[in-house]
């Protein structure tokens, strides 16, 4: 009897041994697999982290350098346009005149270039009007009649007027009897604009400004019958048509540089002779400055693939110091396709 029991008792621990295998293996195996999985994924994300150049993540390591060179390049872009607060702005071309009071103080400057080039590429529409009144003759009561120097743009009381190119406000006066509050900047490339009949300004005499900047809001002050901006090019104070360099459709210049000459100034079979329209109040930052673009003709070189500032000073028998001083740049500006740089 005991014998019997005995191996009863073997039989169901056997029994039982068993069973344990067949339920515990699998869960082992799980536990196995589960531990090999995990130690995968730390392999795989310690390779990660290396950038190796076969990774995904190497790529968006080159793609952030590119990004923080492509930046760099855009910001030396921009501090290249910017002008210093002392600096004026075409100071040789205007013979040192910097003057705060008149639209047009030039009378006593002399040797004024026969063609100049001037470079419009970044320009920008003062407001975004139609043409309300064309430059030339206006015919006023009493069979009289008097010169627009400029043209109208529509525009609404309030509405913001911009920088129609990078410059210097030079003028920020009130006419009670003509433009009203008014604007005049001069800019690197040469031209002044003027914006009259505002309502407010938005900028301080001698602030540099960007092209597009917001300098002032429209209005119908000064002498006006409605709210509209007057806006005048004008060069070395001859006034120019503003048709002749801007395309008022489409909002923009018709070129990208355009050339002054004594034809720029005629209204028709008669010139503007600029000693008829000067003030004679001047004040000249330096007596000495001459005009050296009268001197003789300028020439210019528009930059193509794989110029550097060397080979363009060699191929007009140039230096790169002269280079980097007619064109306000220096030896690390970077050289844009397309662009024009004056040679001399």
């Amino acid at each position: 009897m005991n014998k019997k029991n005995i191996l009863t008792k073997n039989i169901k621990r056997i029994n039982i041994l068993l069973l344990s295998a067949v339920f515990l293996t699998p869960l082992y195996s799980f536990a196995q697999n589960k531990t090999n999985e995990s130690n995968t994924e730390r392999v795989e994300l310690k390779y990660n982290q290396r950038h190796s150049r076969h990774t995904p993540d190497s790529k968006l390591y080159a793609d952030g350098i590119k990004i923080k060179r492509d930046l760099s390049i855009l910001k030396e872009i921009q501090e290249e346009r910017v002008l210093g607060e002392n600096e004026i702005p075409a100071e040789e071309l205007y013979g040192g005149i910097w003057n705060n009071r008149y639209v047009n103080p030039y009378r006593s400057l002399e040797n004024i270039p026969d063609t100049f080039k001037v470079n419009l590429s970044n320009f920008t529409m003062p407001t975004m009007g139609y043409i309300t009144s064309n430059f030339g003759m206006r015919r006023l009561r009493r069979r009289s009649s008097r010169m627009h120097y400029g043209i109208d743009l529509k525009l609404q009381t309030g509405d913001t007027v911009y920088a129609a190119f990078d410059g210097k406000v030079r003028v920020k006066q009130y006419e009670g009897r003509g433009y009203g509050y008014y604007l005049a900047l001069r800019h690197p490339n040469g031209l002044e604009t003027v914006y009259g009949h505002l309502s407010a300004f938005l900028v301080e005499e001698d602030q540099v400004v960007k092209s597009g900047d917001p300098i002032g809001l429209g209005g119908s002050t000064g002498r006006s019958t409605g709210s509209h901006l007057h806006f005048e090019l004008r060069f070395l104070g001859n006034p120019i048509n503003p048709i002749y360099i801007v395309d008022f459709d489409n909002k923009v210049c018709h070129r990208d540089t355009y050339i002054v000459t004594r034809d720029s100034y005629k209204t028709g079979s008669n010139g503007i002779d600029i000693r008829n329209i000067a003030s004679s109040s001047v004040t000249r930052s330096n007596q000495n400055i001459t005009n050296k673009y009268a001197s003789g003709s300028v020439k210019y070189h528009r930059v193509q693939n794989g110029d550097t500032l060397g080979t363009i000073a060699k191929k007009h028998g140039t230096t790169v110091s002269k280079l980097c001083k007619l064109n306000n740049i220096t030896t690390r500006s970077m050289l844009r396709v397309g662009k024009s740089l004056r040679v001399s």
